[in-house]
């Protein structure tokens, strides 16, 4: 050996020489050894055992036998203990040889102990991540796992699972789909990243995983096979979930909460109307009281003082024209008040109606007849009256008084002329006619869907100003001049038509104009 360093091809190594084990492994402990050309038969020990106390001395150190047995089974078993190789002496062992094995046994331990320190990397990583790992091959059959795969399996151990794929843990539904992912990586070369999957295990229980898996590849680019790394993520999941029924429930919960908050005020406006409605009937009920009795207490005064007229008209001798003028405008105030009178005494009556089956359409026309001269020529009048609408149980004469006044209320409207429509017919009721709570238009007698006969009168005036157009029901309340109406027309009217158990609507036209509405039930 001393003559084979001499030569350049073991420029690099220095040379040191034991003569027994014991030397020997005195030397390796005190380290700096890089390589050990080991004879098996020394002084103090021979054959197996001097390889194998020698590789426990120096567990990282190659070893090389350079033996002068010509033992095949000796040397497979040291090569089998981690010798790196077995040199016969004088069997063409030259100093190439020799110097080739030294550095190639050298190299082969730095690769060993590398490529045991990235295996020992990965058995920590796969026995102590709590994320499932997995490398599969071509047919998708497990090759390896981490310890978190092997116990979601409940196996023994990883080996169980080597060649088996997902059909022999997973129902067949989540089999197939991961089956079909893992042909299309291997297909394409493209990864799945963050896929949640719905895992499914064969006794029907389900977990999910957040998963992602890659091509696994050979040192030459080939896809041989793919690799997966998942993480179980079924607790969050089911909380994700039972957030998501929370949210749901308390969606439901306010809606249901604004449901009755909506009802609770509708019911609310409800009462307020119902309360103003029951104020307005007894107000309206104390003025009927007070009118009939204001009437009957006004009513012989305003005689006497009309018998006293007409008897001064018939028995003045020769009375000059003044005289004449003061008594005809007594006369007129004494009958402006009588038709006060007789309307206050219209509004308290309390009488029972003569009903009888009428065609409203036949007792509009007739009342349009009645005021058609007050029209005049500057007044057009458009009729819109449908026949053969269904009879309508009226008080002919009444109805007619309630047509009459509006209808002058109409050409009143109009001083220096326009239209005048007149329409009946018969229609279904929409939710817009019916109006909502703040604003109904009807009574409660009257609903959406339901089918009515009605009369409108409509003119193309100024209008209601929207300050007074509540106030048109009120007795005594007019838009008309001094002298014009007495404010009762509108009270009264109202009044016969509720008792026809009808409703009367008045409001402005949104192009001008005012339109008066008289429902009746079929």
């Amino acid at each position: 050996m001393r003559e084979y360093l001499a030569e350049p091809s073991f420029a690099d190594f220095t040379l040191v020489h034991a003569a027994s084990l014991k030397e020997g492994l005195d030397r390796l402990g005190a380290g700096g050894i890089d390589l050990v050309l080991l004879d098996l038969t020394l002084p103090d020990c021979t054959g197996l055992e001097t390889f194998t106390r020698a590789a426990a001395a120096a567990p990282g150190t190659p070893i090389i036998v350079l033996s002068g047995q010509d033992d095949e089974s000796l040397a497979v078993n040291t090569v089998h203990q981690g010798a790196q190789d077995y040199l016969v002496k004088g069997q063409g062992v030259d100093a190439r040889i020799i110097a080739r094995s030294m550095r190639y046994a050298i190299e082969r331990k730095r690769f060993e102990e590398a490529l045991a320190k990235e295996r020992d990397l990965l058995h920590t990583l796969l026995n102590n991540l709590p994320d499932r790992i997995y490398f599969k091959d071509q047919k998708s059959r497990f090759m390896r796992i981490s310890k978190a795969v092997w116990e979601q399996f409940k196996l023994p151990g990883p080996k169980e699972a080597i060649g088996k794929t997902d059909l022999d843990f997973f129902a067949p539904e989540h089999a197939a789909t991961a089956l079909k992912d893992e042909q299309e990586i291997m297909r394409t070369g493209e990864a799945i990243l963050g896929k949640v999957e719905k895992e499914i295990l064969p006794d029907g229980s389900v977990t999910w995983a957040f998963s992602s898996k890659f091509p696994l590849k050979d040192k030459r680019g080939r896809i041989v096979g793919n690799f997966g790394i998942s993480r179980d993520i079924t607790e969050q999941k089911r909380a994700e979930e039972k957030l998501q029924q929370a949210n749901a429930e308390l969606a439901l919960k306010q809606e249901q909460l604004q449901e009755a908050l909506t009802e609770l005020q509708a019911s609310h406006e409800a009462v307020k109307s119902a309360q103003f409605q029951l104020i307005q009937a007894e107000k309206m009920q104390s003025v009927g009281r007070l009118a009939a009795g204001v009437a009957h207490e006004v009513k012989n005064p305003l005689a006497i003082l009309r018998m006293g007229i007409d008897y001064l008209s018939k028995n003045l001798q020769k009375p000059d024209e003044e005289t004449n003028l003061i008594l005809s405008d007594m006369a007129e105030a004494l009958r402006r008040a009588d038709t006060i009178i007789m309307g206050l005494l219209d509004f308290s009556a309390t009488r029972a109606l003569d009903l009888v089956a009428q065609d409203v359409s036949v007792v509009l026309g007739q009342s349009l007849a009645l005021v058609r001269h007050e029209a005049g020529p500057s007044i057009k009048v458009v009729r819109e009256l449908e026949t053969d609408l269904p009879p309508v149980k009226l008080d002919q004469n009444r109805i007619k008084q309630v047509f009459v006044n509006l209808l002058e209320n109409a050409i009143h409207a109009m001083p220096s002329g326009g239209t005048l429509i007149v329409r009946s017919g018969m229609r279904q009721l929409t939710p817009q006619d019916i109006g909502h709570d703040q604003e109904r238009r009807f009574g409660e007698q009257f609903r959406a869907g339901q089918n009515v006969v009605f009369a409108e009168v409509l003119d193309t005036g100024q209008g209601i100003p929207k300050d007074k157009l509540a106030n048109v029901f009120d007795p005594f309340f007019t838009t008309k001049p001094a002298g014009k109406g007495t404010g009762l027309g509108l009270t009264v009217a109202k009044k016969i038509v509720e008792l026809h158990g009808g409703e009367l609507d008045i409001r402005n036209r949104p192009d001008g104009g005012v339109a008066a509405t008289v429902l009746f039930k079929i």
